[in-house]
């Protein structure tokens, strides 16, 4: 899968998509400060599935009405917990990421939203 991970997400989750043998690209690499409205656009532009631990996005998603090419919402829990949630979406939801759904993967539970079609 193709992968844009936000600087929120940590250095550590590209490290561990890349390792899995993903495509992936980190925001920290080309402007640590990019606003959510650029990493959005760069997503769609390479069809990369946005992992964040970020809300907005979904704002901009749900509300906005933004497009998107999926988002993979992680809890922000330390980086063994989080690699963890990493693992469990992968194996179980990656199939979901691809149809560009909206996965939010907290230790209690995960959720699988999907966009309202244009």
């Amino acid at each position: 899968m193709r992968f844009l991970v936000d600087v929120n997400a940590s250095g550590a989750v590209a490290r561990w998509l890349m390792d899995l043998g993903h495509d992936v690209a980190q925001v920290a690499l080309r402007d640590p400060r990019m606003r959510d409205e650029g990493i959005l656009s760069w997503a769609i532009q390479e069809e990369r599935i946005i992992v964040t631990t970020d809300r907005d996005f979904e704002e901009m998603i749900w509300r906005e009405g933004k497009a998107h090419c999926g988002l993979l919402r992680l809890e922000n829990v330390p980086r063994s917990e989080r690699k963890a949630l990493l693992e469990d979406v992968l194996a179980h939801h990656s199939q979901d990421l691809e149809s560009g759904a909206i996965v939010i993967a907290h230790s209690a539970k995960i959720r699988i939203r999907r966009s309202p079609k244009p």
